[in-house]
């Protein structure tokens, strides 16, 4: 067999592969379509699997929502939150002097375990927690908006919205 017969033989080849795995990624692609678009609310994920420390395991549901002082959509979702659901509970790593006058009619609570359950999200985080203060549903909200809609989504199943 002559080279160049060899060579057009092995770019048609290549070409066959490279169609293949176009294919393949097309439809998963196309899966990953299906599954977002069956959930009316889009993207749907499994239960968090975090539990807060004891100091949440009250018996009663509440909404929690993980601040950091630092964090400009945080200080802004905490007092939206103190507005719109005042005995609500606010999880810090911080003094909780760092949000006095922020959090007005909200419970803060200075929990490093509890924080460390859920360091490695990015602040601000908004969660329901339940009776024994396992996390039941997790937001992390990225306009204050947000948190409006979720208080108000959870406000039936919350004691304290």
């Amino acid at each position: 067999m002559s080279p160049i017969i060899a060579y057009h033989i092995l770019v048609w080849v290549a070409i066959v592969v490279l169609f293949c795995a176009l294919a393949a990624v097309m439809r998963e692609v196309r899966l990953l379509r299906g599954i977002v678009l069956r959930e009316e609310k889009g993207f749907a994920s499994a239960r968090p699997e975090i539990t807060l420390g004891p100091g949440f395991a009250d018996g009663r549901t509440r909404i929690v929502l993980a601040v950091d002082s630092g964090c400009p959509l945080c200080v802004a979702a905490t007092e939206r939150l103190g507005r719109i659901a005042p005995g609500a509970t606010v999880l810090t790593h911080e003094d909780a002097s760092a949000l006095a006058g922020l959090a007005t009619g909200l419970d803060v609570v200075h929990d490093r375990d509890s924080w460390r359950a859920i360091s490695h999200l990015a602040s601000p985080v908004l969660m329901k927690v339940d009776g024994a203060g396992r996390v039941e549903e997790l937001v992390l909200p990225t306009r204050v908006s947000e948190v409006d809609d979720m208080v108000t989504e959870w406000s039936a199943d919350v004691a304290d919205a």
